[in-house]
């Protein structure tokens, strides 16, 4: 499988639930990992069937032999990163993805990847492999678009700070509701006057 094909895979990603398969079933396959030959490619193969089939957990036992067999192969990383953001993990998903780029650092779509996993937690990593990317091919649309949409999130979350801050700052309203107008009736009109008609006829 090639690294573009699992790029468009791991940008594709929908959150997804194990499926809930009868014991024995899983058993089997689980066997069926451990009884494959001591091949990473067969294992990564049957990680990205798995998990196409939401079975995150037998998928993360193939990738995880496959990475005992070769901890230095990238496709594994890819793998890796694939299990860990579909169930949820995105930090360590993006540690292998890293792992990955550290692997093959000519590989620029993983880069553009890896910004845009990184664009709402740290943009100026985000920044650092859009730049990489874009001094090697001035052109490259992914990382053109990913700019972009860096800078539009910097500038919508600034506007949005300054918006905080203004109506933080703003003073409070004060009602002086002495002012009302109540019409032709006074709330109170009549409690007033026969506390005041009292106090005249005690003094």
């Amino acid at each position: 499988m090639s690294s573009q094909t699992q790029v468009s895979q791991l940008s594709d990603i929908a959150f997804k639930g194990e499926i809930d398969l009868a014991p024995e079933i899983r058993g089997r396959l689980r066997r069926l990992i451990d009884d494959l030959p001591s091949q990473p490619s067969r294992l990564r193969v049957l990680g990205h069937v798995l998990l196409d089939l939401g079975l995150n957990e037998l998928a993360l036992n193939a990738f995880g032999r496959a990475l005992l067999l070769d901890d230095l192969d990238p496709s594994t990383h890819l793998g890796l990163t694939r299990v860990y953001i579909q169930t949820g993990q995105r930090d360590i998903g993006l540690e292998h993805l890293e792992l990955a780029i550290s692997l093959r650092p000519d590989a620029r779509e993983l880069r553009v990847l890896a910004a845009d996993l990184l664009g709402c937690r740290d943009k100026m990593r985000a920044l650092d492999q859009l730049g990489k990317v874009l001094a090697a091919e001035p052109d490259h649309s992914g990382a053109r678009k990913g700019l972009a949409n860096l800078v539009r999130n910097v500038i919508v979350g600034r506007l949005q700070a300054k918006r905080e801050i203004v109506i933080r700052d703003r003073p409070e309203t004060v009602v002086d509701h002495s002012q009302f107008v109540w019409g032709d009736a006074e709330p109170f009109a009549d409690l007033v006057k026969s506390r005041v008609g009292r106090a005249r006829y005690v003094s």
